[in-house]
């Protein structure tokens, strides 16, 4: 039987992806296969570096902080949108995108990416956390074997627009 699901404040499923914490607040099996409901805090700098696109099609909803979410078109003409607390930004399933947190304190947003299916991403990639509020910080930048691992993983779960197109 389907029933309502509670993730109070500051409970879910909290995951250190690349420099992003990542908590999961529904996933599919919350809300039947609909959709994945995911809180993001990123610092300074921080978001995925290349764009990539995903089945599911996914809404940004900033609660803290500044970001520049990067866009491709079918022509791999890019755009750019700047958005703040209260903006909201929908991309379409299979659009290349990209976000990055341009402010200077951390961002925290709501993504809801419809169907459900990328908290396995989250998951596969992410390390688990108990205190998403202090995550370890990374001794330097990824080993080669752990950047094929990564980059493994991330071909499992969406596309990467090559730099060079």
């Amino acid at each position: 039987m389907e029933q309502a699901h509670l993730t109070a404040a500051g409970q879910g499923e909290h995951l250190l992806v690349v420099t992003d914490v990542v908590t999961i607040k529904a996933s599919g099996r919350e809300t039947a296969g609909a959709q994945v409901v995911v809180e993001v805090r990123v610092p300074p700098g921080g978001g995925p570096p290349m764009l990539h696109r995903h089945q599911p099609a996914e809404t940004f909803y900033v609660l803290e902080g500044e970001f520049e979410i990067n866009t491709a078109d079918a022509g791999n003409r890019l755009s750019t949108v700047r958005i703040g607390p209260g903006d909201s930004l929908s991309v379409p399933a299979m659009v290349w995108h990209t976000y990055k947190n341009v402010g200077t304190t951390p961002g925290k947003s709501i993504a809801v990416l419809s169907p459900a299916g990328m908290e396995h991403f989250f998951r596969e990639l992410g390390v688990p956390l108990d205190d998403p509020h202090n995550p370890p910080v990374p001794a330097g930048p990824p080993s080669d074997e752990q950047r094929q691992q990564m980059m493994a993983i991330i071909a499992r779960h969406m596309e990467i627009l090559p730099p060079d197109r």
